[in-house]
This record gives C-alpha cells, structure tokens and sequence, in this order.
C-alpha cells in the first residue's frame, strides 16, 4: 500500500476483499472525504461505513462496480478460487482506472511444494500431497488467479508500466506458517476429496512437529500503472 501514493479524498476499488484488513487500511489512507468499495463474492466478514461501500458481487458473474476511470487505484488480491476469465476481469479493471493510477494485482502462483525435511519419506510424501490439494481447492486447477502470463494480459490493455514482486518463506513445524496450513486444511476439509481424514488428521500433526522444514506458497504482487 505505501508504494501506492494514494492520498485523502482518492476513490479506491478493492477486488477479493476477503476479511477486511486491506479494506480498512485503504479506508485509514482515503480518509473520510474518500470512499473504498470493496468487493466480494462473500461479504459476510466486511462491514460498511461513511467511507466503506461494501458490495457482494462474484467476478465470475457479475460485472465490477463504477463507470470508465472511476477508480484512482485498484487493488486486486487474490479472490480465493480460480477465475473463468481473468482477461475479461482486468479488462473491466483497467476500464475503471483513471489515468496515472495504480493497479495492483495479487495471487499464488502454480510454484509446486517444496519438502525441505521430514521425518521420514512416508511423511514428506503425504505433505506434498496435501499441501497440492489444498492448492488446488484454493486456486482451481490453472494454479493462479491471474494466469501464469499477467503481463501479456496487461499489456494487451495498453499498461506498460509494470513491476512484479515473487516471494516464498521457509516454515518449520510448530510455527506460524505451518500452523496456518494445518487450519488451512481444517477448514477445506470437505472438498480435500482425495486424502482420508485419517491423512488429515496426520497431516495436522506434522505440521506440530519441529522435524519438518517446508517451502511456502509462493506469492506474487503484481504493480502495474496507467499511462497518464
């Protein structure tokens, strides 16, 4: 957010808006002369006020909110699950972006685990087994909300100006990465199809124990601005 520049008064647009904690920082920079519409297909966590216009609307079906070059700045982090046709979702992004601002797009990338260390094979195996479905439930099956390419996408609308950030962290077992996954795991139990609730309730173990050493997703932030 701070290598946006963005400043009291602005009008922002956040896509996947998730729980709010972006929401609520965008709103803190605008001030209350400003407005942040967030958006999400699921706005149960996200409140309104004076500044925040919350609006339920699923990318998938439903067209983003505001007219051409309505927006100063577009912050886009990744809406959990794939989508049809990110093409057509930047397009309509860029379309609301006024000149000289700033879009900013978010995800996970296709990067496949990474098992550093383990206990034993048996184990490591059944790590990167899950860590791959619980990828998979999150992103869908391309891997990435904004394709493998976002740059040619970019470029197609006429964005040249574009920077992108990768980055992964190292968990260990009892940590707070590891501890994210294994609730991770917890909550998408039902749609983890392929592993046994038996490897579930393994996988959370491990995920206590200080032997494994694992590589995180990998995350990606995508910086791209309008021509003035």
């Amino acid at each position: 957010m701070d290598r946006l520049d963005i400043r009291t008064n602005q009008q922002v647009l956040e896509v996947g808006a998730g729980t709010g904690e972006i929401t609520a920082r965008l709103a803190q920079l605008v001030g209350r002369n400003g407005s942040v519409t967030a958006v999400d297909a699921d706005t149960s966590q996200l409140a309104g006020t004076a500044v925040i216009d919350v609006q339920q609307r699923d990318p998938n079906r439903d067209l983003l909110p505001g007219q051409s070059g309505r927006y100063d700045h577009i912050v886009a982090r990744w809406p959990h699950g794939t989508l049809r046709d990110p093409a057509d979702v930047i397009e309509q992004m860029v379309a609301r972006l006024r000149p000289g601002g700033w879009l900013v797009l978010a995800d996970i990338t296709p990067t496949p685990p990474r098992i550093y260390r383990a206990p034993d094979d048996e184990s490591g195996t059944l790590i990167y087994t899950v860590m791959q479905q619980v990828h998979r439930a999150l992103t869908g099956l391309d891997g990435a909300t904004w394709t493998a390419n976002p740059e040619t996408l970019l470029l197609n609308q006429g964005i040249v100006q574009h920077c992108i950030h990768s980055a992964t962290e190292t968990w260990t077992g009892g940590g707070p990465g590891c501890r994210l996954l294994a609730d991770i795991v917890s909550h998408l139990r039902p749609s983890l199809t392929d592993i046994t609730h038996e490897d579930a309730n393994r996988f959370g173990d491990l995920m206590t124990d200080t032997r494994v050493l694992l590589g995180s997703y990998e995350r990606r932030v995508i910086h791209a601005r309008e021509r003035n």
